[in-house]
Protein backbone atom coordinates (compact mmCIF):
# COMPACT_ATOMS: atom_id res chain seq x y z
CA UNK A 1 0.00 0.00 0.00
CA UNK A 2 1.15 3.50 -0.79
CA UNK A 3 0.91 5.47 2.32
CA UNK A 4 1.45 9.31 3.11
CA UNK A 5 2.62 11.75 5.63
CA UNK A 6 2.08 14.87 5.84
CA UNK A 7 4.98 16.43 8.32
CA UNK A 8 6.37 19.52 9.31
CA UNK A 9 9.78 19.44 7.10
CA UNK A 10 11.27 16.30 7.73
CA UNK A 11 14.76 17.53 8.31
CA UNK A 12 13.23 18.98 11.88
CA UNK A 13 11.74 15.83 13.18
CA UNK A 14 13.86 13.89 15.61
CA UNK A 15 13.66 10.03 14.96
CA UNK A 16 14.27 9.34 18.82
CA UNK A 17 10.80 11.08 19.98
CA UNK A 18 8.69 11.89 16.88
CA UNK A 19 5.58 9.58 16.87
CA UNK A 20 5.14 10.45 12.94
CA UNK A 21 8.52 8.47 12.56
CA UNK A 22 7.52 5.47 14.83
CA UNK A 23 4.55 5.18 12.22
CA UNK A 24 6.22 5.42 9.52
CA UNK A 25 8.66 2.89 10.59
CA UNK A 26 5.93 0.28 11.50
CA UNK A 27 4.39 1.07 8.13
CA UNK A 28 7.83 0.42 6.32
CA UNK A 29 8.35 -3.23 8.27
CA UNK A 30 4.75 -4.07 7.49
CA UNK A 31 6.06 -3.10 3.41
CA UNK A 32 4.12 -0.69 2.75
CA UNK A 33 5.41 2.30 0.72
CA UNK A 34 5.83 5.34 2.81
CA UNK A 35 5.33 8.89 0.78
CA UNK A 36 6.63 12.06 3.10
CA UNK A 37 5.64 15.61 1.88
CA UNK A 38 4.40 18.81 3.97
CA UNK A 39 1.01 20.19 3.42
CA UNK A 40 2.39 23.29 1.44
CA UNK A 41 3.54 21.06 -1.43
CA UNK A 42 -0.63 19.76 -2.26
CA UNK A 43 -1.87 20.97 -5.57
CA UNK A 44 -5.20 20.45 -7.54
CA UNK A 45 -5.59 20.23 -10.53
CA UNK A 46 -8.91 19.17 -12.48
CA UNK A 47 -10.38 18.82 -9.34
CA UNK A 48 -8.01 15.69 -8.59
CA UNK A 49 -5.57 16.33 -5.85
CA UNK A 50 -1.34 15.66 -5.88
CA UNK A 51 1.12 16.39 -4.13
CA UNK A 52 5.41 16.73 -4.44
CA UNK A 53 6.42 14.21 -1.86
CA UNK A 54 9.30 11.73 -1.08
CA UNK A 55 9.75 8.32 -0.16
CA UNK A 56 11.04 8.14 3.31
CA UNK A 57 14.44 6.31 3.91
CA UNK A 58 14.22 5.05 7.33
CA UNK A 59 17.78 3.57 6.97
CA UNK A 60 19.76 6.69 7.08
CA UNK A 61 20.23 9.79 9.77
CA UNK A 62 17.48 11.43 7.31
CA UNK A 63 13.85 10.15 7.03
CA UNK A 64 13.51 11.03 3.27
CA UNK A 65 15.67 9.85 0.39
CA UNK A 66 15.25 10.47 -3.78
CA UNK A 67 14.03 13.69 -4.78
CA UNK A 68 10.57 14.94 -4.55
CA UNK A 69 8.05 13.56 -7.25
CA UNK A 70 4.25 14.70 -8.03
CA UNK A 71 2.41 12.03 -6.77
CA UNK A 72 -1.80 11.61 -7.62
CA UNK A 73 -3.82 11.15 -4.52
CA UNK A 74 -5.81 9.03 -6.13
CA UNK A 75 -3.02 6.68 -5.72
CA UNK A 76 -2.07 6.48 -2.46
CA UNK A 77 -4.06 4.31 -0.03
CA UNK A 78 -4.37 6.41 3.19
CA UNK A 79 -3.17 9.89 3.96
CA UNK A 80 -2.03 10.89 7.60
CA UNK A 81 -2.24 14.09 8.70
CA UNK A 82 0.91 14.95 11.12
CA UNK A 83 1.56 18.32 10.89
CA UNK A 84 1.42 20.40 14.16
CA UNK A 85 -0.57 23.24 15.02
CA UNK A 86 -1.19 26.23 15.04
CA UNK A 87 -4.19 25.68 12.37
CA UNK A 88 -3.57 28.42 11.09
CA UNK A 89 -4.84 30.14 7.44
CA UNK A 90 -2.36 27.33 5.63
CA UNK A 91 -3.11 24.69 7.70
CA UNK A 92 -6.76 25.27 6.52
CA UNK A 93 -6.20 25.37 3.18
CA UNK A 94 -4.65 22.07 3.38
CA UNK A 95 -7.55 20.75 4.84
CA UNK A 96 -9.53 22.16 2.12
CA UNK A 97 -7.42 20.82 -0.67
CA UNK A 98 -7.84 16.93 1.23
CA UNK A 99 -11.36 17.50 0.97
CA UNK A 100 -11.15 16.24 -2.88
CA UNK A 101 -8.96 13.61 -1.83
CA UNK A 102 -11.44 12.56 0.46
CA UNK A 103 -14.58 12.82 -2.23
CA UNK A 104 -12.40 10.89 -4.84
CA UNK A 105 -12.46 8.16 -2.01
CA UNK A 106 -8.25 8.31 -0.54
CA UNK A 107 -8.81 8.07 3.29
CA UNK A 108 -7.70 10.98 5.51
CA UNK A 109 -6.57 10.53 8.79
CA UNK A 110 -8.18 12.17 10.56
CA UNK A 111 -10.59 13.77 8.70
CA UNK A 112 -10.25 16.94 6.97
CA UNK A 113 -13.29 18.18 8.76
CA UNK A 114 -12.69 17.08 11.65
CA UNK A 115 -9.40 18.71 11.60
CA UNK A 116 -11.09 22.06 10.95
CA UNK A 117 -13.64 21.96 13.46
CA UNK A 118 -12.28 19.91 16.65
CA UNK A 119 -9.86 22.90 18.34
CA UNK A 120 -7.77 20.39 20.68
CA UNK A 121 -8.59 23.19 23.64
CA UNK A 122 -12.04 23.65 23.56
CA UNK A 123 -13.18 20.32 22.29
CA UNK A 124 -12.98 18.98 25.81
CA UNK A 125 -15.80 21.84 26.75
CA UNK A 126 -18.44 19.48 24.80
CA UNK A 127 -18.09 17.06 28.26
CA UNK A 128 -18.22 19.08 31.36
CA UNK A 129 -18.97 16.49 33.64
CA UNK A 130 -15.21 15.40 33.24
CA UNK A 131 -13.53 18.79 32.92
CA UNK A 132 -12.03 21.00 35.65
CA UNK A 133 -14.12 24.24 36.22
CA UNK A 134 -13.27 26.08 32.86
CA UNK A 135 -13.65 29.48 31.40
CA UNK A 136 -13.06 31.04 27.81
CA UNK A 137 -13.10 34.55 27.69
CA UNK A 138 -11.00 37.61 26.89
CA UNK A 139 -12.29 39.86 29.83
CA UNK A 140 -9.54 40.51 32.00
CA UNK A 141 -12.08 41.07 34.95
CA UNK A 142 -13.53 37.84 34.35
CA UNK A 143 -10.48 35.53 34.06
CA UNK A 144 -9.16 37.56 37.53
CA UNK A 145 -12.38 37.01 39.38
CA UNK A 146 -12.19 32.80 38.70
CA UNK A 147 -8.52 33.08 39.71
CA UNK A 148 -9.34 34.67 42.56
CA UNK A 149 -12.43 32.52 43.22
CA UNK A 150 -10.33 29.42 42.72
CA UNK A 151 -6.85 30.25 44.02
CA UNK A 152 -4.90 28.48 41.52
CA UNK A 153 -5.69 28.44 37.69
CA UNK A 154 -3.96 27.55 34.29
CA UNK A 155 -4.37 29.95 31.24
CA UNK A 156 -3.98 28.50 28.00
CA UNK A 157 -4.13 29.92 24.45
CA UNK A 158 -6.41 28.42 22.18
CA UNK A 159 -4.34 27.76 19.30
CA UNK A 160 -0.70 26.53 20.34
CA UNK A 161 0.53 23.42 21.34
CA UNK A 162 3.53 22.00 23.51
CA UNK A 163 3.17 24.35 26.57
CA UNK A 164 3.57 27.63 24.78
CA UNK A 165 1.81 30.28 26.14
CA UNK A 166 0.69 28.50 29.07
CA UNK A 167 0.62 30.41 32.35
CA UNK A 168 -0.42 28.90 36.14
CA UNK A 169 -1.89 31.64 37.63
CA UNK A 170 -2.38 32.42 41.47
CA UNK A 171 -4.63 34.80 42.72
CA UNK A 172 -2.43 36.58 45.02
CA UNK A 173 0.55 37.14 42.57
CA UNK A 174 0.88 40.51 41.86
CA UNK A 175 1.10 40.23 38.46
CA UNK A 176 -1.89 38.61 38.03
CA UNK A 177 -3.59 41.32 35.80
CA UNK A 178 -0.43 41.31 33.82
CA UNK A 179 0.02 37.76 33.11
CA UNK A 180 -3.90 38.17 31.81
CA UNK A 181 -3.25 41.02 29.71
CA UNK A 182 -0.34 38.76 27.92
CA UNK A 183 -2.21 35.86 27.61
CA UNK A 184 -5.28 37.85 25.93
CA UNK A 185 -3.09 40.31 24.20
CA UNK A 186 -4.69 42.92 26.36
CA UNK A 187 -8.59 41.72 25.27
CA UNK A 188 -8.05 40.70 22.31
CA UNK A 189 -8.40 37.39 21.78
CA UNK A 190 -10.12 34.51 23.93
CA UNK A 191 -8.18 32.12 26.44
CA UNK A 192 -8.62 29.05 28.07
CA UNK A 193 -8.46 29.08 32.12
CA UNK A 194 -9.10 26.29 34.18
CA UNK A 195 -9.14 25.56 37.53
CA UNK A 196 -5.68 24.14 38.81
CA UNK A 197 -6.13 20.08 39.07
CA UNK A 198 -3.67 18.88 41.87
CA UNK A 199 -3.35 14.96 42.04
CA UNK A 200 -0.35 15.62 44.35
CA UNK A 201 2.16 13.75 41.47
CA UNK A 202 3.15 17.05 39.50
CA UNK A 203 2.02 14.72 36.59
CA UNK A 204 -0.71 14.06 34.01
CA UNK A 205 -1.41 11.37 31.39
CA UNK A 206 -1.52 11.02 28.28
CA UNK A 207 -4.08 8.18 26.33
CA UNK A 208 -3.49 7.27 23.21
CA UNK A 209 -6.80 6.73 21.34
CA UNK A 210 -7.23 5.27 18.01
CA UNK A 211 -11.15 5.06 17.05
CA UNK A 212 -12.45 5.99 20.43
CA UNK A 213 -10.51 3.07 21.99
CA UNK A 214 -7.41 3.39 24.66
CA UNK A 215 -4.37 1.69 23.72
CA UNK A 216 -1.75 3.32 25.47
CA UNK A 217 -1.08 5.96 28.04
CA UNK A 218 2.14 7.92 29.45
CA UNK A 219 2.68 9.32 32.39
CA UNK A 220 4.57 12.54 31.66
CA UNK A 221 5.89 14.48 35.07
CA UNK A 222 7.36 17.94 35.15
CA UNK A 223 10.20 18.86 35.22
CA UNK A 224 10.93 21.06 38.30
CA UNK A 225 10.29 24.20 38.81
CA UNK A 226 8.32 24.32 35.45
CA UNK A 227 4.26 22.85 36.05
CA UNK A 228 3.51 22.25 32.80
CA UNK A 229 3.33 18.44 31.84
CA UNK A 230 4.46 18.56 28.33
CA UNK A 231 7.58 16.72 27.00
CA UNK A 232 8.58 19.66 24.42
CA UNK A 233 9.68 21.32 27.54
CA UNK A 234 11.16 18.56 29.62
CA UNK A 235 8.53 16.91 31.24
CA UNK A 236 9.67 13.14 31.51
CA UNK A 237 7.21 10.17 30.22
CA UNK A 238 7.01 6.50 31.12
CA UNK A 239 4.41 4.03 30.24
CA UNK A 240 1.66 3.33 32.74
CA UNK A 241 -0.93 0.68 32.55
CA UNK A 242 -4.76 2.06 31.26
CA UNK A 243 -6.29 3.27 34.38
CA UNK A 244 -10.48 2.65 35.20
CA UNK A 245 -10.77 6.50 34.51
CA UNK A 246 -8.56 6.26 31.39
CA UNK A 247 -11.18 4.02 29.89
CA UNK A 248 -14.50 5.77 31.24
CA UNK A 249 -13.56 8.84 29.64
CA UNK A 250 -12.49 7.05 26.65
CA UNK A 251 -15.70 5.64 26.57
CA UNK A 252 -17.77 8.64 26.81
CA UNK A 253 -15.41 10.33 24.10
CA UNK A 254 -15.89 7.51 21.72
CA UNK A 255 -19.04 8.05 20.03
CA UNK A 256 -17.73 11.53 19.36
CA UNK A 257 -14.18 10.84 18.15
CA UNK A 258 -15.28 7.98 15.70
CA UNK A 259 -18.49 10.41 14.56
CA UNK A 260 -15.87 13.08 13.65
CA UNK A 261 -13.79 10.68 11.77
CA UNK A 262 -10.81 11.25 14.67
CA UNK A 263 -9.01 8.03 13.87
CA UNK A 264 -6.26 8.73 16.33
CA UNK A 265 -6.25 11.10 18.95
CA UNK A 266 -4.43 11.91 22.72
CA UNK A 267 -6.25 12.40 25.33
CA UNK A 268 -4.80 14.38 28.40
CA UNK A 269 -5.57 13.74 32.04
CA UNK A 270 -4.66 14.90 35.23
CA UNK A 271 -5.97 13.10 37.79
CA UNK A 272 -9.87 12.12 37.17
CA UNK A 273 -10.47 15.60 34.91
CA UNK A 274 -10.52 15.43 30.71
CA UNK A 275 -7.92 18.40 30.34
CA UNK A 276 -8.13 18.46 26.24
CA UNK A 277 -7.94 15.99 23.42
CA UNK A 278 -4.92 16.27 20.70
CA UNK A 279 -6.34 15.56 16.84
CA UNK A 280 -3.91 17.23 14.36
CA UNK A 281 -0.27 15.37 15.87
CA UNK A 282 -1.18 12.77 18.91
CA UNK A 283 2.67 12.06 20.43
CA UNK A 284 4.01 9.74 22.59
CA UNK A 285 4.64 6.43 20.84
CA UNK A 286 8.15 6.84 20.96
CA UNK A 287 8.11 7.05 25.09
CA UNK A 288 5.91 3.92 25.29
CA UNK A 289 8.98 1.70 25.68
CA UNK A 290 11.59 4.57 27.23
CA UNK A 291 13.45 3.89 23.61
CA UNK A 292 14.04 0.49 23.93
CA UNK A 293 12.29 -0.01 20.91
CA UNK A 294 10.41 -3.30 22.35
CA UNK A 295 7.29 -1.87 22.81
CA UNK A 296 7.20 0.72 20.38
CA UNK A 297 7.07 -1.69 17.10
CA UNK A 298 3.89 -3.41 18.32
CA UNK A 299 2.16 -0.14 19.72
CA UNK A 300 2.39 1.72 16.74
CA UNK A 301 1.41 -1.97 14.35
CA UNK A 302 -1.42 -1.89 16.09
CA UNK A 303 -2.03 1.80 15.40
CA UNK A 304 -1.23 1.46 11.93
CA UNK A 305 -3.12 -1.80 11.42
CA UNK A 306 -6.56 -0.13 13.14
CA UNK A 307 -5.84 2.93 10.57
CA UNK A 308 -5.87 1.42 7.75
CA UNK A 309 -8.67 -1.34 8.64
CA UNK A 310 -11.04 1.38 9.66
CA UNK A 311 -10.32 4.67 8.53
CA UNK A 312 -12.51 5.80 5.66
Amino acid sequence: MNLLFLVDPPDRLDPAHDSSIALMAAAAARGHRVLVAEMRALSVRDSRVFVRAQPADLRSGSIVGAAAAAVDLDDVDLVLVRTDPPVDDNYLRATYLLDFAQRRGTPVCNRPEALRSTNEKLFALNFPHLIPETLVSASAAELVDAVRRWGRAVLKPTDAMGGRGVLLLEHAHPNLTALIDVGTARGQRQVVLQRFVDDGTNSDRRVLVVDGEPVAALRRTAKAPDFRCNMAVGASAVAVPLSGTDRDICAVLRPELVGRGIAFAGVDIVDDRLIEVNVTSPTGLREIDGGSGAVVGRVADEVLRRLLTHVG
